[in-house]
């Protein structure tokens, strides 16, 4: 009887600890989260998908426009620690150019705008490689792109929360003074609380 009772034990015993080891990751799985890509829109070989835009499109990036974005992705310092970086690239948007009109996810972007692309392996090692220091080469890379400027729009984002546009840059022959710190601004602004 204590036998049949000490076999019962390890069987239990050894179905707990295999069920253990089935949620545990190799490190080939870790840092892998699956995405949907059932909402992302196809561009040439690039997924995106926009996570913000603001409600009026200063905009949008055309063929000829220069264009300053702010990219976050997942890169390598020069000690091998993967860390996330971020990177400012300002370029001409057109043929011939590092962004092209179409095919690359960043075309007809608004000022401010917000996007998430999905970048194949081999588009990223003969493009992105080049123009983003330290990013990783993996199967499917992701980028977050915010356009911060077109031309002479600019986008600033404050620590307070406030976004604001600067649809046309100030000529000092209109304006004898800027604002410094501790000048109190009148601001009109529309919004939804």
């Amino acid at each position: 009887m204590w036998g049949c009772g000490f076999v019962i034990l390890c069987l239990v015993a050894i179905a707990q600890v295999e069920g253990i080891n089935d949620d545990e990751l190799s490190e080939d799985e870790e840092g892998i989260v699956e995405e949907d890509l059932s909402d992302y829109i196809a561009e040439g070989d690039i997924l995106y998908k926009t996570l913000w835009k603001p409600k009026d499109c200063a905009g949008p990036t055309d063929d000829g426009d220069d264009v300053t974005m702010v990219m976050e992705y997942y890169g390598q310092k020069e000690d091998g620690t993967e860390v996330e970086m971020e990177h400012a690239l300002t370029t001409k948007i057109g043929r011939g150019q590092t962004i092209r009109s179409k095919g690359d996810g960043l075309f007809g972007m608004c000022l401010g705008e917000h996007r998430r692309l999905v970048i194949p392996q081999h588009v990223m090692r003969n493009k992105y490689k080049q123009i983003l220091p330290g990013i990783l080469d993996s199967v499917n890379t992701y980028l977050e792109v915010e356009v911060t400027k077109i031309n002479q729009m600019s986008w600033h984002k404050f620590e307070s929360g406030l976004l604001m546009a600067m649809l046309e840059p100030v000529e000092s022959e209109y304006c004898s003074r800027t604002v410094v710190a501790g000048d109190t601004l009148a601001v009109e602004y529309e919004g939804t609380l």
